[in-house]
């Protein structure tokens, strides 16, 4: 109908599973953020508004991917890594020899973020890419990588 207003009308509140440091630096923590669902009147699509943060289909904060990531590319070790940025502390025996996350997270980096990365397969390059990457697009860079790198993601643009 012409004239007739289409837009999007709220479509419910849901609760969001968020793992990792609430700040740089601080103790991983399990919590929860309660994000707002629109659902468009013309389509049907359903869109989320989140905080920053939250990235889509992941449990872990953007901070604590930044954060893995960092870590990831100066050859950290993967159970010091889990250490810094995830809350769970009861592990298999495969989960106290090695972290998987951070490697996944470095290979998805393009899909998380607007990254231009070229084709290496190396997960710690790919890393370092996405948190200089990441860095540059900081709003107002301190010249410490890792911080730069979490601002960037977080306030540096548009989320992928």
């Amino acid at each position: 109908m012409p004239g007739r207003a289409v837009g999007l009308h709220g479509h419910g509140k849901r609760a969001r599973l968020q793992l990792g440091p609430p700040e740089l630096f601080q103790p991983p923590e399990q919590t929860e953020v309660v994000v707002r669902r629109y659902q468009c009147q013309r389509c049907d699509a359903v869109t989320v508004v989140a905080p920053a943060d939250v990235l889509a289909f992941l449990r872990y904060r953007g901070r604590a991917v930044v954060m893995a990531l960092a870590h990831l590319a100066e050859g950290r070790a993967s159970p010091w890594i889990r250490e810094q940025v995830s809350p769970d502390r009861v592990l298999g025996h495969e989960g106290r020899r090695s972290w998987r996350s951070p490697t996944r997270w470095a290979r998805r980096a393009r899909a998380l973020w607007p990254i231009r990365a070229g084709p290496e397969d190396d997960p710690r390059m790919l890393a370092r890419t996405a948190v200089r990457t990441l860095a540059s697009r900081s709003p107002s860079p301190t010249g410490r990588l890792l911080e730069d790198a979490v601002r960037g993601a977080l306030d540096g643009g548009p989320r992928a």
